[in-house]
């Protein structure tokens, strides 16, 4: 098992929030698995929950990337901090991501020829040189890694938000809350929600996510300055919320809506409520950080957070199997009992060794002016 968060600030480190986001993933990998008729136990549909489980990455990473700047306060906005983040957000994100376009690229260019198929077969997805040259430059988006685009580019607004809520509103509680309210309010007037595509790679429809995890950065050291851990009936309050928000989050898995409900509730029924998805993963997020402990013990899981360090690599991974099946007509019944649980650990298996290879050293990668090239390998 892997132990502490290896490509992260530890001086930052909250290791439920590893279990959090392995959680996201297995979220994901659920969904998707179930979309295609998959189950892990009978009866055990969790289609049209995928988008649940990345706007909880969206709220985690807004979270954790903002809290440095909002400690940091003034000194954070200097050239070292700042080329510093970009470099660090560079590295993490784009060599495995460059990787998975690369084999998406070349295989649509060669599979289909080796196999002598009259038609293109790229994996994960078909990718043209001109789309591959797209993707790297956050304008399309095809498969999973429209989420890549979407949080990539909050990573460039993110520096100016924290500015704003450090520096210009002091970490003020109302003040911060208060322009979230307008920021949410005002995306919401030029980009709703419920106009959004599936998938939109635009910005603007998720930003509300991103808000909200900022400000939860802004809650969090507030919280930390003034003590709040020690008062037990607070503590107790926010334990409840986050287990309510959490309950009414699986209750939006649309199989559990309908048997709620005893009336059939298609798959994407909640994809567009980024908002509500928002709030309750914002308040299961806060709970799990600053309640009694009965969540942050479920998310400090070692399996939940071991996903968690791999969670980048399984996110991306994890549909080529289920895609291999399907478009190479492999004729694996979908009720065979091991399946799920054989491109599980297929998945796990491919991104342990893409996470060590892959994103390990590549993360390692730190601005350095005083090295050559500007670069050098660390973990400070």
């Amino acid at each position: 098992m892997l132990k502490g968060r290896e490509l992260s600030d530890n001086k930052f480190q909250l290791n439920a929030l590893d279990g959090l986001r392995g959680a996201a993933c297995l979220i994901v990998i659920l969904s998707h698995t179930s979309n295609e008729g998959i189950y892990f136990a009978d009866n055990l549909d969790f289609s049209g929950i995928g988008k649940s489980g990345v706007f909880l990455f969206f709220i985690l990473s807004s979270f954790l990337l903002t809290y440095p700047f909002i400690v940091k306060g003034a000194e954070a906005f200097n050239n070292n901090f700042i080329t510093s983040y970009f470099v660090r957000r560079f590295f993490r994100i784009y060599p495995l991501y460059l990787v998975y376009l690369l084999v998406a690229l070349f295989t649509s260019l060669l599979l289909g020829r080796i196999l002598q198929l009259d038609k293109v077969i790229g994996i994960p997805f078909n990718l043209s040189t001109r789309e591959f040259i797209k993707h790297l430059l956050l304008i399309q988006g095809k498969g999973v890694s429209w989420s890549i685009l979407v949080e990539f580019k909050f990573y460039f607004l993110l520096p100016l938000l924290g500015l704003t809520f450090s520096v210009l509103l002091k970490n003020r509680i109302l003040p911060v809350s208060a322009l979230t309210v307008v920021l949410i309010a005002v995306s919401q007037k030029f980009w709703p929600q419920a106009e959004s595509a599936i998938n939109e790679i635009r910005l603007g429809y998720y930003l509300p996510i991103f808000f909200m995890g900022s400000m939860l950065s802004v809650l969090y050291h507030h919280w930390k300055t003034n003590n709040l851990i020690d008062n037990k009936k607070i503590a107790l309050l926010m334990e409840i919320s986050g287990l309510i928000a959490a309950v009414a989050l699986i209750g939006m898995t649309p199989s559990i809506s309908a048997w709620l409900l005893n009336h059939p509730v298609p798959r994407d029924f909640y994809h567009k409520q980024f908002v509500l998805y928002g709030f309750l993963w914002a308040i299961v997020v806060f709970a799990t950080i600053t309640g009694t402990g009965i969540l942050r013990s479920v998310f400090e899981l070692e399996f939940l957070r071991y996903f968690g360090f791999i969670s980048f690599s399984m996110y991306l991974l994890h549909i080529i199997p289920l895609f291999i099946s399907r478009k190479l007509d492999l004729n694996i019944p979908n009720d065979f009992p091991m399946l799920a649980w054989i491109f599980l650990a297929v998945t796990i298996a491919v991104s342990h060794l893409t996470w060590m290879f892959i994103e390990k050293p590549t993360s390692k990668i730190r601005y350095n002016p005083s090295a050559r090239f500007g670069l050098s390998f660390g973990n400070k």
